[in-house]
Formats: structure tokens, sequence, C-alpha cells
């Protein structure tokens, strides 16, 4: 069980990466290089963007690349803009206007923008959190953290929270199952909770597991097995969860999610409005 998610890392130019003069970049611009998400993660209008930050060195210029990631039913689109800039210790000077729009499903439309302005930047003592402020927007700062392979399973915005399947019924007997995703915040690995409600006449029992998961485009990998049963008399309710590979794509309202098995079990599942973890 699972899903989704992007990752929307921009072609790489930056091997041996320099300043515009073609010299080794001084102080802290080194550490700017690199692409970047938005941080905390949890914000829809945000999660989907990538900003990088490159040297191009056919044209001897760094860049920025700002790409944003639209999901749908069926196929997911990447909107692409790149503008030219000039970094010193404190600055970004995009140079101008950048903007790209792909054509997504059913008429919709996936853009990405950067605007032409001088921004001031940060870097946290460890360079893996960059702070711009004046990009232009409300609140005008970006809260960024960097993009590499401990930060790749950041769950994205549109996997987060509790998914319920079909319900399932035999005679006297109702099973529900929830998925429930969220970030690890002591590992680099996400988490998916598993909860079986099961109802029997007028006794409810409810049983729970818990798995890690590496979340790419449009897999889930699950990697560890779990199950655990909850037992009154007779009547027992499991939850179980099998280590393995899914497929998912989440639709484009972000109301519902296809999970496919290695088989090809396909099932579609439904977001909750109140995600929680129980």
């Amino acid at each position: 069980m699972a899903t989704a998610l992007f990752l929307l890392l921009c072609p790489n130019d930056s091997a041996g990466q320099t300043n515009q003069a073609g010299k080794a970049p001084t102080s802290d611009v080194q550490y700017l290089y690199g692409s970047w998400y938005s941080y905390p993660p949890g914000n829809p209008a945000t999660d989907p963007i990538r900003h990088e930050f490159r040297h191009n060195r056919t044209k001897n210029v760094d860049e920025i690349v700002v790409t944003r990631l639209c999901p749908g039913d069926y196929r997911a689109v990447i909107a692409r803009a790149t503008s030219s800039i000039e970094i010193t210790a404190s600055t970004i000077r995009v140079l101008k206007h950048a903007s790209d729009t792909e054509k997504g499903e059913i008429g919709s439309e996936c853009k990405a923008d950067i605007d032409p302005g001088l921004w001031s930047y940060t870097l946290s003592n460890d360079h893996n959190r960059l702070t711009i402020t004046n990009p232009g927007g409300t609140p005008d700062i970006m809260e960024l953290a960097r993009q590499d392979s401990t930060s790749a399973s950041v769950l994205p915005s549109n996997l987060y929270g509790t998914w319920s399947f079909p319900t399932q019924s035999d005679g006297n007997l109702k099973k529900v199952l929830r998925l429930v995703f969220y970030n690890n915040a002591d590992t680099s690995e996400g988490k998916v909770r598993e909860i079986a409600t099961c109802i029997k006449g007028n006794d409810t029992l409810v049983s729970q597991v818990d798995a890690n998961i590496e979340v790419s485009s449009d897999q889930i990998k699950i990697l560890n097995s779990a199950s655990h049963t909850q037992k009154q008399g007779p009547f027992t309710c499991e939850a179980t969860i099998t280590s393995g590979t899914l497929n998912y794509s989440v639709s484009s309202t972000g109301n519902n999610m296809k999970l496919r098995s290695a088989t090809g079990a396909e099932m579609t599942l439904t977001r909750e409005a109140e995600a929680g973890l129980n």
C-alpha cells in the first residue's frame, strides 16, 4: 500500500561548478548550487515545486531552474522555467522573467514561473537549509531544504494523510481498512500505518501496524512486513502490511488514489477529510 510522489530534479549541469568569472566560488556561494524543496513539507501550494541553482558551463552563466510537478489520474506533467542569475555571498539577482506551461489532463495546465528581482539569502551552518527573502509573493520569504539522497524520500504533499479502501462485507461482518501516510521525524524514510476496523453486530475491534516506506514519482516501496491481530473470543481483526513495491497515482483533485500491485491487481482509495494516525 502506498502512493505517489515526484521527484523533479532538473538536469544537473553543476559538476565542477564555477562562478561567472570562471573561478572557483568562495565563501558559502558554492553551497547554493543544487536542488532544494520547500521546508517543512505539507503545503500543497509549494510542495510540488523545486528550485535548482546551477552553473551552465556551455553559456558560462549561473542559472535558476524552477520546476513544478502536476500529478494526474493517468500521467504527471512537469513545467520547468529557467533564468540566468548573478550570485554574490548574500544575494541572488534574477535577470529575466521565465515561464513554462505544460498541458495536463482534461484541459488542465501546469505552470512554472520566475520573476526578475534581487533576492537576499542565508544558509544554515550545515549548508542544508536555505532562507530566501524578497522573492515576491506573500509571505515574502522562502524556507528551503537541500534535495539529496537523504531527503528524496520526503512524502509528496498529495500523499500525506488518510486514505480509505472500499468497505469489505461478509454476512454480518464489516471491515474498513485505512492507510495513513506520514513522515518519520527520526529518519529519512516515510511511514505508512494500516488501520483495520472490524465490526460484527454490536462489537468493534481495531488493529493497526506500521511500516517504513520509500516513495518515488510513481512507486511506493514498503520496506518491511508487519502484522497484528486483535481478538475478542472468536472475533478477530487483523491488520497486515506486506513488503514490496506498489505503483500509485493520485487524481488531479487529490481525492482519489489508485494502487496497483506487482500482480496487476488495482484498488481505488478515497481520501478522508480528517487525517490522523488513529
